[in-house]
């Protein structure tokens, strides 16, 4: 990236150049925001994770190997499979560094 580049701060959107901004977990800030920065991406983050742990919670003891039993069991949790699959919009976002 051009360190020249002019890119706003997440959180007070003042633009600075890129190489004078902060980074925490993909998302950018000026020196002044960094502490809110953090706090706001690790409580999103912990979001995410709850989120994407509910998704998958269901699965928990269930046998989902390869043998006629975790086939059958594959077969009847087919659509939560597919739903625990796909990568979220709220994960999305947090990977593009937006909030």
């Amino acid at each position: 990236m051009d360190m020249n580049k002019k890119v706003k701060c997440r959180i007070c959107k003042t633009e600075c150049e890129y190489r004078e901004m902060y980074e925490y977990r993909g998302a950018l800030s000026c020196e002044k925001c960094f502490d809110e920065l953090q706090t706001k991406r690790d409580a999103e983050r912990q979001q995410i994770i709850e989120a994407e742990k509910h998704k998958t919670d269901k699965f928990k003891g269930i046998n989902l190997s390869n043998d006629s039993i975790g086939k059958a069991n594959k077969q009847i949790l087919q659509a939560d499979i597919e739903i625990a699959k796909k990568e979220s919009k709220q994960v999305n976002d947090y990977e593009q560094g937006n909030f």
